[in-house]
């Protein structure tokens, strides 16, 4: 009872941060929207009616079309019953989403030596879980199961669509900004306000253009992160076995497949472990908690 309360607990703490996290996203998302009124249209209505509008149409394009974009940009192909080692998967996905309340998953396969795993999805009814080839001929069943334990917290949780929607704002900030920064160069956004004088406000909405994509895709690796330390802790509470995944990560980490990845770095964020990316390589930049803190955490459940 205790440990379910303290879960519950670091559910909630992490849900709290992950708001805050995304109010920041939004705060920047209109911050560049605003540096695009008055750097390009020197109004802020006419900007809003034109810039905001086609902002949004570019996050829900994004949202739209993102599974096909995440399944396509990770080659992955749907689970082939007839194959053994896919059946299983198949019967464990089953299992996970019955032990977690939610409609079953499509399963999808990733033809990679590598042990890794995600989840992807608008919502759970329509959710996907893919698996690496690696993960099914490398992992034991306990293993597996934890895996897939933590793909499916991610579905409960709805970080599929806070990490879909997120992908979209990032990538529409930093698109506005590029135009911004090149029409500045090529095209003289901004030259009216700088002959009108006010150069304070024209070097700060520039300092904001520069940094705006930066602090946002700073935001969206520390949604990432948060996303998998509660992930692994839902996990192992739908598995019952804390240690299973652990083990998993243990191997993850000592994994040292001849290939190179296999997909897109694009998605990269959505793995239980970041493909592309030295697993002992640490910073701000990092799309993942390090393994051995999510080891040492599972352990400690």
């Amino acid at each position: 009872m205790e440990k379910k309360l303290l879960l519950e607990d670091h559910i909630r703490k992490n849900k709290r941060d992950t708001i805050l996290i995304c109010s920041l996203m939004a705060f920047l998302f209109l911050g560049v929207i605003f540096a695009f009124s008055y750097l390009y249209f020197n109004n802020i209505y006419i900007a809003l009616f034109f810039g905001l509008p086609v902002a949004i149409v570019y996050v829900l394009i994004t949202y739209s079309f993102s599974v096909q974009t995440v399944i396509s940009a990770a080659k992955a192909r749907p689970a082939n019953p007839s194959k053994r080692e896919e059946k299983l998967l198949i019967y464990k996905v089953e299992e996970m989403a019955i032990a977690s309340g939610l409609p079953q998953p499509k399963v999808y396969v990733q033809d990679s030596e590598y042990i890794n795993a995600f989840a992807t999805g608008k919502k759970p009814a329509n959710s996907i879980i893919c698996v690496t080839t690696g993960a099914l001929q490398k992992l034991n069943t306990q293993e597996l199961e934890g895996v897939i334990g933590h793909e499916m917290s991610h579905i409960k949780n709805q970080d599929i669509l806070v990490a879909t929607v997120t992908i979209g704002v990032v990538g529409a900030i930093a698109l506005i900004a590029e135009i911004l920064w090149y029409s500045m160069f090529w095209g003289g956004a901004g030259r009216n306000r700088r002959d009108q004088g006010n150069a304070i406000i024209l070097v700060l909405a520039i300092v904001f253009i520069i940094l705006a994509p930066i602090f946002s895709r700073l935001t969206y690796f520390a949604i990432s992160r948060r996303r998998e330390y509660l992930a692994d802790s839902n996990g192992a509470y739908f598995t019952r076995n804390p240690e299973g995944l652990a083990r998993a990560l243990e191997k993850i980490k000592n994994d040292i497949p001849r290939e190179k990845p296999k997909g897109s770095r694009t998605v990269a964020p959505l793995y239980i472990a970041n493909p592309f990316k030295e697993l002992s390589h640490q910073s701000i930049w990092s799309t993942h908690p390090p393994l051995d803190e999510r080891i040492r955490r599972l352990r400690s459940m």
